[in-house]
């Protein structure tokens, strides 16, 4: 049975407040409640209540961006400050769709395209024989990692002229893994530089 938002904002407020005995206990009060897009968590945030009622902002706790309950078994995750919730909800959809398989960032040519080869070969400024090495079944896995951060590096070299694309694979082979603080295309063309050449 589906727990009630009104409950779930209880269950937040004694998660947060602890034990009403404590000396270290401060009263909350829900900032929202909402429902997740696919139903299956209550997305809430809760502050001190002197700050949520009274604006008083010496009093805002820091650090957590939201709560996330769980509405059929209740179990509560913490989202921390600077990750955004659709992002920490998508990456636990992924891990559950990939069903323990790893996404994988592969090109989307074989070596016999010699114009995709040509401009991987300048996208990475290396020699011709690194490039064909890359397009090798051997060394075809080059990255891997959370499925949102794959399909931003696809963007990325897809506007480089490289067509690549995201694969669940049982394991990682010899891709490199990149983590989501790989944000910009500096960052991601020193890590394709790090992949293998040839032998």
């Amino acid at each position: 049975m589906m727990i009630s938002a009104d409950a779930a904002q209880a269950t937040i407020l004694r998660f947060c407040e602890g034990d009403p005995q404590s000396p270290h206990y401060v009263k909350h009060a829900i900032q929202c409640c909402a429902l997740s897009a696919r139903g299956d968590y209550w997305i809430i945030r809760a502050n001190a209540e002197a700050y949520v009622v009274h604006g008083r902002s010496e009093y805002c706790y820091v650090g957590v961006n939201a709560f996330l309950l769980d509405v059929l078994s209740g179990q509560i995750e913490t989202v921390v400050s600077g990750n955004r919730v659709s992002d920490y909800l998508q990456d636990k959809y992924d891990v559950r769709d990939a069903a323990g398989q790893v996404y994988v960032l592969e090109p989307a040519f074989e070596r016999t395209d010699k114009a995709a080869l040509i401009r991987l070969r300048q996208t990475l400024a290396c020699r011709l024989p690194h490039a064909l090495a890359l397009l090798s079944p051997e060394h075809r896995s080059w990255l891997t990692g959370q499925r949102r951060v794959m399909q931003w590096a696809q963007g990325e070299l897809m506007a480089k002229g490289v067509a690549s694309e995201v694969m669940l694979r049982p394991g990682p082979g010899g891709a490199l893994y990149i983590p989501e603080q790989i944000w910009h295309w500096d960052l991601l063309l020193a890590q394709l530089r790090r992949l293998p050449g040839p032998a």
